[in-house]
């Protein structure tokens, strides 16, 4: 789930392709920007497109205010501001803020080529967050947007570990180990299938090493164990965890047919009336199973939940299947 951000340099890259296969390959192969887990903010055509000025006197750091609602405004809102910086080969990047909660942490990011005319583009690869205790936090997604042709902004959103239980106060060591640097002048070899060769990209190393101190905000974990049933499949609600950034839904289902190695919900979630817009689904071991995520969370758990399934959609080899429900599961947490 990324909130309103933009792609990555990675993907990027691939967008740059896509642009130059419409413009100069007479009919292109039609091509998708990969998705993570999380669902990015709106993709646009050309690098150049992205590019937000930055006036006199404007820092980086007061663009992140803008560049996203919902559970990531409440991220960037609680952080806390870190101006950790550091330069390698010329280039800097700066730990601007960092927000944990029991179901995710988000990094802001900057960075910066203080030497300036070596890029067209700057932006954030990822990096590795661990705790104290030497937990991994695994990469969700994130988001790199450009202030301009050497500098941009960027947010890192990691997967906070121990399934709900995780909070209070802990250190952290982030370490980015390259950076994104578009070249001045990319270009690309179109092949006549619509293909291309070439990567506007290079990778400049590092590595830049962070070290911090971060609470981390507590969840509400249920087990309601809720469970409908419709076109002869049984839904049901195993676990919901319940952050200020995002609520996360642990579904299983019994009863799938056979041929889609990975199900997805059409699914609504309300908490007292109150509708959080679904951002991202991730299916569970097999195809039994997802991991439903809002684009938004709560600081109170408590009150009427209604979770409604109004179709799920097998991916397979032979294409999607459609079964209509709907299933609907109700419970009132204390």
């Amino acid at each position: 789930m990324a909130f309103g951000s933009d792609p990555t340099p990675a993907q990027l890259a691939s967008i740059d392709r896509r642009v130059s296969a419409v413009m100069e390959a007479p009919h292109p192969a039609a091509r998708q920007v990969g998705h993570r887990r999380r669902r990015w903010g709106m993709v646009l055509l050309a690098a150049a497109a992205l590019v937000v000025l930055v006036g006199a006197g404007t820092s980086l750091f007061s663009l992140y205010g803008a560049i996203g609602s919902g559970g990531y405004r409440v991220a960037w809102d609680r952080s806390t501001k870190l101006g950790l910086s550091q330069v390698h080969d010329g280039y800097r990047v700066t730990l601007e803020a960092a927000y944990a909660d029991a179901a995710q942490t988000m990094l802001a990011i900057s960075i910066q080529d203080t030497v300036g005319g070596r890029s067209s583009q700057v932006g954030f690869y990822g990096g590795d967050l661990t705790d104290e205790a030497g937990r991994v936090y695994t990469t969700l997604s994130g988001g790199s947007t450009p202030a301009d042709s050497s500098s941009s902004v960027n947010t890192a959103w990691f997967e906070t570990p121990g399934d709900g239980a995780l909070s209070g106060n802990h250190h952290f060591v982030f370490n980015v180990p390259d950076v994104g640097v578009r070249q001045v002048n990319p270009s690309f070899s179109i092949l006549p299938d619509g293909t291309w060769t070439g990567d506007p990209w290079d990778r400049v190393a590092g590595p830049w090493r962070f070290e911090f101190d971060l609470a981390i905000a507590p969840g509400t974990l249920l087990s309601p164990a809720g469970a409908a049933a419709a076109n002869g499949v049984t839904a049901t609600l195993k676990s919901i965890l319940v952050t200020p950034t995002t609520v996360r839904l642990k579904m299983t289902y019994a009863g799938l047919p056979d041929g889609a190695g990975s199900w997805t919900a059409i699914a609504t979630v309300l908490h007292d009336g109150k509708r959080l817009a679904v951002g991202s689904s991730m299916g569970g071991p097999g195809a039994a199973g997802e991991v439903i995520s809002t684009v938004m969370g709560t600081d109170n758990a408590s009150g009427s939940w209604v979770i409604r399934i109004d179709e799920l959609v097998g991916d397979g080899p032979q294409g999607q299947t459609r079964l209509a429900g709907p299933w609907e599961i109700r419970f009132v947490a204390p």
